[in-house]
C-alpha cells in the first residue's frame, strides 16, 4: 500500500510528465515540429500546437497518448525512450488536486515495474513486444538516415516512400552498399516519393524501363554522394587561412 506524503513541492501527473518531455527534447536538440511530424508517421495526428501545448501541462493526455509518447520520442530524439524516463523526478506526485500526493518512486514502480505473473501458459508474442520491435526498427532507421545526412526529409514524404518501395530499392541499395532506408530517403528528398513509383510515372511516358532504372539510379547516387560531401565538410573544422 502506497505511503502518501506531504503536498508541498508535489507536480500533478501531467506537469510531471510535461517537464520530462520538455527536459528530453531540449537536451536532444530537437524542435517540437520533429517531434509532431514524427507522430504523424506512425499515425498519431499531432501537430506542433499540439506538442507545445502538452509540454506546457495545458492538455490533458489519454492512456493511448500516453504510451505513444516514448515510441514517437525514441524515433524523433534517436535514441530510447521509456515510459519511466517520463516519469522521473524526485518531486511528490499528485493524481488528483483533493488528494496527498503519492512518493515519485512508488509511482515509477507501479507504473513501469515487471508484470504480475499469474500461472498461465506460455504464449507467443504479443502487441507490446510487437510494438518494442518495431519501434528498435524505427529507431535505426532514423539514425542511419540522419548518419547519411538526409535527415532534413519530411517524415510524412519518407513514409510515402517506404510504402512504395520496391525490389528496385533493395537492389540499388546492395549495389551501393548503403542500407535501403537510405536509397528510400533519397528517393523522398528527390521526388517526395519512392524510386519504384518514379519509375511507374516515367515509364508511362518512355519507351526504355532500362533507361528510366539507370537514370533514377544515378539520380539516387548522386543524391547521396552529395549528402555525403556535405556532411564530411560540416565536421571539418573550417581554416580561415584558407584560400
Amino acid at each position: 500500500m502506497a505511503v502518501c506524503v506531504q503536498s508541498q513541492s508535489a507536480l500533478s501527473l501531467r506537469a510531471l510528465v510535461a517537464g520530462n518531455v520538455t527536459r528530453l527534447r531540449q537536451q536532444a536538440h530537437v524542435a517540437v515540429e520533429s517531434v509532431a511530424q514524427t507522430a504523424q508517421l506512425v499515425g498519431m495526428p499531432w501537430t506542433a500546437n499540439w506538442v507545445s501545448s502538452m509540454e506546457h501541462g495545458t492538455r490533458s493526455l489519454s492512456a493511448e497518448q500516453l504510451l505513444a509518447l516514448p515510441v514517437v520520442l525514441s524515433m524523433a530524439l534517436g535514441h530510447r525512450v521509456s515510459l519511466a524516463d517520463l516519469l522521473a523526478g524526485d518531486s511528490p506526485v499528485a493524481l488528483a488536486p483533493d488528494h496527498d500526493p503519492l512518493p515519485p518512486g512508488y509511482v515509477r514502480d507501479i507504473v513501469t515495474g515487471t508484470p504480475y505473473h499469474r500461472p498461465f501458459a506460455t504464449v507467443g508474442a504479443d502487441a507490446t513486444t510487437l510494438l518494442m520491435a518495431a519501434n528498435v526498427a524505427a529507431v535505426e532507421k532514423m539514425r542511419q538516415i540522419r548518419a547519411a545526412n538526409l535527415g532534413d526529409v519530411d517524415v510524412r514524404t519518407l513514409g510515402t516512400a517506404e510504402a512504395g518501395a520496391g525490389q528496385a530499392e533493395a537492389r540499388l541499395a546492395k549495389r551501393l552498399g548503403v542500407p535501403e532506408i537510405i536509397v528510400i530517403a533519397a528517393a523522398a528528398s528527390l521526388w517526395g516519393r519512392s524510386m519504384s513509383d518514379e519509375r511507374d510515372r516515367l515509364l508511362r511516358e518512355a519507351e526504355s524501363a532500362t533507361a528510366v532504372n539507370r537514370q533514377l539510379s544515378h539520380a539516387i547516387a548522386e543524391r547521396i554522394k552529395q549528402a555525403r560531401a556535405g556532411s564530411e565538410s560540416a565536421s571539418q573544422p573550417s581554416d580561415p587561412l584558407a584560400k
